[in-house]
C-alpha cells in the first residue's frame, strides 16, 4: 500500500522489462508487484509456509509472467544454516537466522550471493532479510555490482541486529564507491547508535541512466 521499496521522489521506480532479484520473498508482495508492473522476477524465499504461499500468489495472479522461484535463503556463503520463527496467529515476516532466544528453528539452505549474481542475469535488487543484508553489504565490492551489472539496488537495513551507525555509514559509503545515488533518511549520522523506532531503515541504491 505505500510502495516503500519505491521512491519516485527520486525516480526509483521498477520498470517494464527489468530484471529483478527479490531476496527475502516472503509471500510474494513485493514479487507482485514487480510482475504486475511487467518487470520478471527471481525470487528467494527458504521459510516452508511463505514459499508456499509465494508460489500460490504468483501462480494465481500472473501464471504467465516471466518469473522464477528458488526456495533457498541467501549469504555470504552456500550453507545449512538455522533459520529462528517468528510464530503467531499470522505468517510472521521476521524469521532470521540470527539466533532469538525462545523462538523454534528450522535447517534451511542458503546460497553465496556471489553464486546467485553469476547464476542469474538481473538488472536490480531487493534486499530483505532481517539482518543477513548486513554480512552481504559488507561482503560484496563496487566491481560485485558492476560485473552483475546492477542498476538499482534497496534493501531494508535492520538496526535491531546492529545498532551501529558507524558500521552501517561505512557500508553506505562502499555503496557510493559504485551507485550514483545512495538515499535513506532519519539516520543521525553523529550518533553512535540507532535507538529509534521503527527499527529498520530502507535504503535506495541507483545508477544515474542517461
Amino acid at each position: 500500500k505505500t510502495n516503500v521499496y519505491e521512491k519516485k521522489k527520486i525516480n526509483f521506480i521498477i520498470n517494464e522489462n527489468e530484471t529483478w532479484l527479490d531476496l527475502g520473498g516472503n509471500i510474494g508482495i513485493f514479487s507482485l508487484l514487480c510482475l504486475s508492473k511487467k518487470a520478471n522476477v527471481i525470487t528467494y524465499e527458504p521459510e516452508p509456509e511463505n514459499f508456499n504461499l509465494l508460489k500460490q500468489n504468483i501462480e494465481t495472479n500472473f501464471p504467465e509472467s516471466n518469473y522464477k522461484l528458488i526456495q533457498e535463503g541467501v549469504g555470504i556463503s552456500t550453507d545449512n544454516v538455522q533459520l529462528y520463527l517468528c510464530k503467531g496467529d499470522y505468517n510472521k515476516y521476521r524469521h532470521t537466522v540470527y539466533k532469538k532466544r525462545g523462538r523454534e528453528s528450522i535447517t534451511i539452505k542458503i546460497k553465496s550471493i556471489t553464486d546467485i549474481l553469476q547464476e542469474h542475469k538481473i538488472d536490480c535488487i531487493k534486499m530483505d532479510i532481517e539482518g543477513a543484508e548486513i554480512d552481504i553489504l559488507e561482503f560484496l565490492k563496487p566491481d560485485d555490482y558492476k560485473n552483475a551489472g546492477i542498476k538499482k539496488m534497496v534493501f531494508e537495513y535492520s538496526f535491531d541486529i546492529d545498532k551501529s551507525i558507524p558500521r552501517f555509514l561505512k557500508i553506505i559509503n562502499k555503496l557510493k564507491e559504485y551507485f550514483d545515488v545512495v538515499n535513506y533518511t532519519g539516520v543521525k549520522e553523529n550518533d553512535l547508535e540507532y535507538n529509534y523506532f521503527p527499527c529498520a531503515k530502507i535504503v535506495y541504491c541507483m545508477q544515474n541512466l542517461v
